[in-house]
This record gives C-alpha cells, structure tokens and sequence, in this order.
C-alpha cells in the first residue's frame, strides 16, 4: 500500500523542481515529462517548439539525434552517423589511436576520407531507443511483510527480468531498469549499441585542451573543446563491431549548426546524459560526504596523480600512455575538492539540519504524519553510525584489488568463479560475462603494454593506506599476511608482496590470465598459489563488507522515499529525478554572474582571450596557424559582428553536471549554438543544491567550433556534411 501511495504523490508532483527549495529554471527533465515544463513562461523566454520536437516516442524528435559517446555525450549532426562531442570525450580514442611517431593526442587528427577515419578503440554510441515507466511492474514484486534486505533483492531480481524480456524482444538492444527518486519510479530505457566508432577531426591538443588543469573547471575558458567522429554498423545496417566493410550509420535525426549567434539574456537548452546529483540528500549523508568520504577521495587522488606522473617523467612513452588517465583523475581531483568547498561554502549541512528541525517539529503536531515519518532521522543516524565503523576498510580493500591491471584481473576471475557457483536463480552473470568478453578480447593487446613499475607502486600505495587504518577497521586479509611485522620490516615485507604478485611465472602473459577465468572455483584452489590464496581471502572479505554496505544501501533506500515524500508535502515543493545517465532535458539563459565581492564575469570570451594567454608553454601554447589567423583578421562567417571577433566560448545557467560533456547546448528553434564542456569552480556544489547564481555550464560557441575546423584543420570535407544555418 505506502509504494502504491508513493506513486500517487509522485504523479501529482510532475512540475519538477529542486526538493525543499526552489529555482525557476533548474532541473534535469527526463524527456517524456517536457509537456509538463511551465511552457508559456519558456516560449517568453525564446523557446520557439513543442514539447514532441523534444521527445516523440512515435517518431523523430532532437532526442533521437543524443547520444552518450563513452563517458560523454555526443549528437548527431550529419546524415551520415557524423558525431559532435567534445575533444576531451574523444581524447583515450586518439591517445589509443597514436603512435610513437604519431601523437594524434597532441597533433590533433584528421580523415580526409573515410577510408582514412581512424577506430575509436573501445568506444560505442548508445542511442536511446525508449523510455517507458514500469514503476506498477517493479513494485508487483514487494510486500510489505519484506525486510530491507527482502525488498531490495526482489526489486533488483524484478528490475533484471524486465530488462532481459526488453533485450530479447530486439537485436542488437540493451536494456536496462533505472531508479528515479530513490524508488518513487522505476524506468525502462532501451539503447541501441554501436560498437563501430571512428575518430573523423579533432584539432591539436593546444587548441582542443588549451589551458589545460590550470583553467579546467575555470571562467573565463578559451579552449576548443570539440571533436567529430563518426559511428558505423554492419551493411545489413545493423550494430557490428569494427570492419572494413561497415558503413556509415543513418540516424533518425540529426541537428543543424546555427551561425546567428545570441546576446546575454537569450534562451537556451540542453540535451545530455548528466551522470549522478544529490539533490534530495539528508543531512546525515551530507554530513558523511563533507567529513569522511570527500577528503579520503581527495587524498588517494592525489597520491595516485602523483605515481602517475612519476611513470611520465620516467619513459615519454608512458607520458602518452596515462595523459588521459591523469586527466581524468585530475578532472574528479578538482570536481571533488570545488565540491568540498561548495559545501562549505552553502553551509548546505546546516540549512538541511535547520530545515530539517523544522520538519520534525510539523510532523510531531500532526499524529499520522508522525507516524509516518517521525523515525526518519533517527534511523538514517543510525545507519550513518553503523557504516562509519566500516566505511575506511571498504574503501581501501577495494582500492587495492582495483590497483593494478593484475590484482584487478585476479580478483575479477575469482569474482566470476564464485558466481558460478550459485544457484540460477541467484546469479549476476549478465553483465559480469560482457565484462570478461571484454577483458579477454583486449587483454593480450593489453599485456604487452604492461608497465610493472607503476603497478607495483599502486599496490605498495593501498598497503600503506591500509596500514593507517584504524584499529577497528583493520584489513583481515592484510593483517594475516603480514602478521607480526610493522614499521620498516612490515614495508620490505609489502614490497616484496608487489614484486610477488607482478613477477610470478604464473601471471607473466595474457594467456595466463586468461585460462584464470575458465577455472572453476575449486580448481583455483587446488593451484594452492599464496597470491591467489590472498586475492581469495581479499575478495571474501572484500564481498562481506559490501554485503553489509548493501544493507546500508537498503536501510536509506527504503527511508529516502518517505523522507522525498514527507518533505515535500510539508514544503508543498514537487520533484523531478536525480542525475543517473539517462537521457535528460535542461533550460535556461545566457548569463554572466558575479563569483566573489567587487569581481563580474562577462558570459561570452573570444579569440583575443585565446592570444592573450599565450605563454608559449603548455598548458597555454597558441599554435601559430591560430596566432597568424588573429593577426589577419581572416575570420569568414565566424565572427560576431557585435564583438569584432570570433566568440569562443559562452556560459548558461542550465542545470548540468558530469556526464553532460560533448552535449550540443541549442537555441529556441533546436539548432546547435555550442557544445557544453565544462561547469565552473563555484558551481561544483551544484550536485547537491543549484544556485542559479552561481552555478554555469560552459559551453565551446559553434563559430569557434567551424572556425578551428576549417581555418585551422582545413577539413572541407567534414563541413560539407554539415547542414548550417545562417552560412
């Protein structure tokens, strides 16, 4: 009955916006709920169509032209399966593709032909296919006589089946079953994979990632931070992996590029796939992210950003190898640290817990409200205080057999060996057996890159952090392996233990490992190996450990709708879901903003703010062409005639966050104006609350874009397949 009262508060509540305060034009709208935006108020603003040219699960709509591209987003903006994402998007793809004489990570790329258009190693296109409530048949599987543990492994088997009679129904579709509003609703999202994905043009390294980490997460930004590439599929038109005889994929729709521009005020939306926000967190879990969980995350991303650039100082080679490795942990380094500080900075604890008092105090006037809710905080109290008792140890043991290529591949054949163990009805083998096809497909290209040194300096890392452990929180595993020894002895004793797991004869090829994950369970035991005896030993306490973070999981997860609930109907504020990589819709303006007393930033930056950094050193190196070009004024259609100058990037205050990257950010009629690549330091605590004060994405401008392209990549050919408006 609650799950069924649940769902009915939910539909009333389909105006969405942030839970317990409100923003006029904040959210991240699952497509199908865009008729329910306030849509007179948004044709004021610009918006020029209906909500069926957003998302039309009978025909075309922009939606089917977005797609996510790896960890990023991308559209579609030619007939031909032409792909506009962001240049750091595609930049493992280019590192992936370089070699030692030709860095297409630093030279940038482009395929005159398609012939020429170089494989995106292990990148895909996912296209979402549908999008379809199921929250009525999740919930069919709960009673409410079902404990926690009960419930959540119900929903979870039901979420399974529901996805696998989806993927049986079409060819060449995955499906899977996503939460919205932490259990209010559940949705089936379908994608069509393409693993067929070619790099077409991405300009040079000092145009694309100009200004590197210095200004990453920065305003104002001067990079060129785009790329094309293109997807394929097999001649029957169907998804295929990479072959010569593939073609050219034909979207259901693709967007047009506009040169028209915008002024400060202008409308704007986004289409993407934001990753995870935290909008509707209680105040003990960001109490536990603000005291415990962010500055572990910053600690060890430091530490491992520091071994990686050790190996990049020791071979050039490596330095090639890790660029996309370092930034990306440079990247989540920085978000978490503005996160840490934008907590702070909102004092967000303290108007939770204050709101939260308040909260408690209505509910306790009225009977069944308080019995409805009035255990809500105790109970996420105590199960904060239960998970703080384990919450170190977890972390660090996963980090170690996560923290080389061979401890990771280890404990993920021993993973699957006890899979196979279970019962049918109680395995996870799905996306485990994707996974291992995956590993093995790669891993004799893998091994022969193998870099021991730097592996070995990851294992002797989590060690040490383990060893730093509470009392109470000692790793079982560890400690019997080097039980009896500390300090100086206990050190040569770890480090001896990385030269043994990275020099044994029996992990020395990829063949090797690779017979590791056809084993049974038994039959590993029967090697009678001390490291696979240790990864065993690790994994059965590692999988003990999650086993009650699940619990934890369960206990909130079964709290937090009522908390959503309670504290909406006390607020009288609606809802729309969190962030969780499905396909989302955004709005806004064009905007400037004022981050600190007596400082105001402009919301447009162009190419005089590009020379103007030049420092003629990385991160700040102005290639020549682009130098010659601003000398000359040869600027074609690309400049703005209000600014004198090609624009190069802008910001909005539409509600992104990670994920959104390579999302085409458009105007009123739906045409391309830019493609986000970035938020900006002051509004990184947007993942818990977005201040439309602060909180900016920023965009590259299209001008800027087309500009590089032709100007600078003399890559007619790629903009002969554009359809631009306003040229």
């Amino acid at each position: 009955m609650r799950y069924r009262i649940l769902t009915a508060l939910l539909i009333g509540f389909m105006a969405l916006a942030v839970p317990f305060s409100f923003w006029a034009e904040e959210g991240m709208w699952l497509p199908d709920t865009v008729k329910e935006l306030p849509l007179a108020k948004m044709r004021k603003m610009g918006f020029k169509l209906t909500p069926r040219d957003i998302y039309d699960p009978h025909g075309p709509s922009l939606s089917d032209a977005v797609v996510i591209v790896d960890g990023g987003t991308g559209a579609f903006v030619s007939p031909e399966g032409l792909i506009l994402t962001n240049h750091h998007v595609a930049y493992e793809a280019l590192v992936a593709a370089s070699t030692p004489g030709k860095d297409y990570s630093r030279t940038g790329f482009l395929a005159r032909t398609r012939d020429e258009e170089l494989p995106a190693r292990n990148y895909t296109v996912s296209i979402t296919k549908s999008l379809r409530d199921v929250t009525d048949d999740v919930l069919s599987a709960v009673t409410e006589k079902m404990s926690p543990d009960e419930r959540e492994r119900a929903i979870a088997a039901r979420r399974r089946d529901i996805a696998r009679a989806a993927e049986k129904e079409a060819e060449g579709i995955h499906a899977r079953v996503v939460e919205m509003l932490h259990g209010l609703r559940y949705y089936l999202v379908t994608f069509q994979v393409l693993p067929d994905v070619r790099i077409v043009y991405a300009p040079p390294r000092a145009i694309g990632y100009f200004g590197g980490d210095p200004d990453n997460f920065e305003w104002p930004r001067h990079s060129g931070d785009f790329a094309f590439l293109r997807a394929y599929v097999g001649p029957d038109g169907r998804p295929a992996p990479y072959s010569k005889n593939n073609v050219p994929y034909t979207p259901e729709k693709y967007l047009t590029l506009s040169l028209r521009g915008y002024r400060e005020g202008d409308f704007v939306m986004v289409l993407g796939y934001p990753g995870t926000t935290f909008r509707y967190r209680e105040s003990a879990s960001i109490a536990y992210r603000q005291r415990r969980l962010y500055p572990y995350q910053i600690d060890i991303l430091q530490h491992q950003i520091d071994l990686l650039k050790r190996a990049e100082k020791r071979d050039p080679q490596l330095a090639l190898r890790y660029a996309s490795q370092v930034f990306g942990l440079s990247n989540a380094l920085k978000n978490f640290q503005g996160s840490l500080q934008g907590l702070r900075r909102s004092h967000l604890l303290e108007r939770r817990r204050a709101e939260e008092a308040a909260f408690m105090q209505a509910v306790s006037e009225r009977p069944k409200w308080k019995a409805r809710y009035g255990h809500l905080l105790e109970e996420f109290a105590e199960a904060y205080r239960d998970l703080e008792k384990y919450d170190m140890r977890q972390n660090v043991l996963g980090g170690l057999l996560n923290a080389s290529d061979t401890l990771h591949l280890l404990s993920t054949a021993w993973a699957y060996a006890r899979e196979r163990e279970k019962p049918e009805s109680e395995r996870s083998l799905q996306e485990l057996e994707r996974a291992i096809e995956r590993i093995k497909r790669r891993l004799p290209e893998q091994w022969k890159r193998r870099d021991v040194e730097t592996e070995r300096a990851f294992i002797e890392l989590f060690l040490a952090e383990a060893d730093e452990l509470p009392e109470e929180q000692k790793i079982e595993a560890i400690e019997k392996m080097f039980a009896g020894k500390s300090g100086q002895e206990r050190r040569r004793a770890e480090a001896a233990f990385a030269r043994q797991v990275l020099e044994s004869p029996r992990f020395a090829s990829a063949e090797s490992i690779i017979a590791l994950f056809d084993m049974t369970a038994a039959e590993w035991r029967a090697l009678d190996d001390p490291i696979l005896a240790f990864v065993a030993d690790a994994q059965a306490e590692l999988d003990q450990l999650n086993r009650r973070f699940q619990k934890f999981v369960a206990a909130v997860t079964r709290l937090r709708p009522l908390y959503i609930e309670g504290m909406s109907r006390w607020k009288k504020t609606p809802l729309y879901p969190d962030a969780n990589r499905t396909l989302r819709f955004t709005y806004g303006r064009i905007r400037g903003y004022k981050p600190r007393d007596a400082v105001y930033y402009d919301y447009v930056t162009t190419l005089r703010g590009v020379i103007e950094k030049d420092t003629g050193r990385e991160p700040f190196d102005v290639p020549e062409p682009l130098k010659a070009l601003e000398r000359s004024k040869d600027f074609g259609p690309y400049a703005d005639p209000r600014l004198g100058d090609v624009p190069v990037a802008f910001i909005s205050d539409v509600d992104i966050t990670g994920g959104n990257s390579g999302s085409p950010i458009m105007n009123g009629r739906g045409d391309i104006i830019g493609v986000i690549f970035d938020g900006n330091y002051e509004g990184l605590g947007s993942d818990y609350v977005f201040n439309p004060a602060l909180s900016r994405g920023i965009a590259v401008d299209i001008r800027y874009v087309l500009f590089v392209t032709e100007k600078v990549g003399h890559a007619e050919n790629v903009l002969r397949e554009l359809h631009i408006r306003g040229r």
